[in-house]
């Protein structure tokens, strides 16, 4: 099969859509497919870009500098897709490619398949943007209705989509490595670094430093915990808009260890007693997934796309959204009691492990074929 994917986020860019995709793009490759990605613009640092993508200049996003926002050349893009000449077209953003992408798989008569990754409602909320929820709802129920299928990360945030009068949803879920992230992977340097000793507690956090991923309410929790903080340390693994804030707090204990990729990430799960991930955002929480499968108890947020596979006390501790109370007392739960962190990380070795990417990846498959026969169907009628 012939696939073309459209997103505004991709290698070298770090972002769960973006890491999403890498992979897919690998595990379809290394299957005979044949696939081209139309993304924006990325500063390469001196590396080679990767073969397959087409780039469209781009300008930070205002709201995010880390995401670039394309001015794509229609026309460029149209040509290129011919010449690729997809089966089908899968849109992962909804905005500059994924219109560019929408526009020409239309005026070449090609299959649409969408998929929703972003919480914009709650994600306005957060950066004062609720005003626009109303049309930005508009606009995205229009976007939406011309692909065959639109696919969501959790069954969670397909019944958000379909409340807000989405049609024709299914669930892309996610998997993990659970070779790629192992707890043997755990190592007494990489806690130096982070300052934590070999008695200490290290907490962990890994993802994006952005406002929507709630880490004002770890940072105040962290504070909350005053002198239990003694024995226990909080390492931030990413970069964002928040990082400035991060260091501008001066709290004890506090370490930001920049953004890892491959074995340096894996290590950096590894090497935590306690996962903390406080975002309410999550349309599922792909980093949580990954620091199962690293071995580590989790803390999480009782809200999004989490709820599809983390369980209360059973995998992972889960605490209300937004509370920073609730979140220190779960910290300091989990770092006085470790037969608790010993189940919570058993069970969620137990969920990461049964979460096969092979099975995914059919699935997504099979969505793709359907989107061809249904395309060929409605010509011939």
């Amino acid at each position: 099969m012939r696939i073309a994917f459209f997103s505004e986020v991709y290698w070298p860019m770090v972002s769960g859509v973006s890491l999403t995709l890498d992979r897919l793009v690998d595990a379809l490759k290394a299957r005979g497919h044949a696939v081209r990605v139309y993304s924006a613009t990325y500063p390469l640092h001196g590396q080679a870009d990767r073969r397959e993508v087409h780039r469209s200049p781009s300008r930070p996003l205002f709201l995010s500098p880390e995401v670039q926002w394309a001015f794509p050349d229609q026309a460029a893009i149209r040509d290129d897709l011919a010449a690729f000449g997809p089966d089908v077209v899968h849109l992962l953003t909804e905005f500059p490619i994924g219109v560019a992408g929408l526009r020409a798989a239309r005026a070449l008569r090609i299959p649409v398949v969408a998929s929703a990754h972003t919480d914009y409602e709650r994600y306005a909320t957060r950066y004062g943007l609720s005003w626009a929820i109303g049309p930005g709802w508009h606009y995205l129920r229009w976007f939406y209705q011309q692909a065959y299928r639109v696919l969501a990360p959790s069954e969670n945030y397909r019944g958000r989509l379909r409340a807000r009068g989405v049609a024709r949803t299914g669930v892309w879920t996610r998997g993990v490595d659970a070779d790629r992230f192992h707890p043997r992977f755990r190592s007494e340097s990489y806690r130096a670094g982070c300052q934590a000793g070999p008695n200490d507690m290290l907490i962990t956090y890994v993802g994006r430093l952005a406002p929507e991923k709630n880490l004002g309410v770890l940072l105040d929790a962290w504070e909350r915990l005053g002198d239990r903080r003694d024995t226990a340390r909080l390492a931030f693994v990413g970069d964002g808009l928040m990082a400035p804030e991060i260091r501008q707090r001066i709290l004890p204990g506090v370490t930001l260890q920049g953004v890892r990729r491959g074995d340096a990430l894996a290590e950096a799960y590894a090497s935590a007693d306690v996962y903390a991930f406080p975002s309410a955002t999550e349309t599922f929480g792909n980093s949580l997934l990954e620091a199962m499968a690293s071995g580590v108890a989790s803390i999480a947020v009782a809200a999004g796309g989490v709820l599809d596979f983390a369980t209360h006390c059973a995998n992972a501790w889960l605490v209300p959204p937004d509370d920073p109370a609730a979140l220190a007392h779960a910290l300091d739960r989990l770092i006085q009691d470790r037969p608790l962190r010993t189940r919570l990380a058993q069970q969620g070795r137990q969920t990461a492990e049964g979460r096969s990417w092979d099975a995914i990846d059919d699935q997504l498959l099979e969505q793709y074929a359907e989107a061809v026969t249904m395309s060929r169907r409605k010509a011939a009628a």
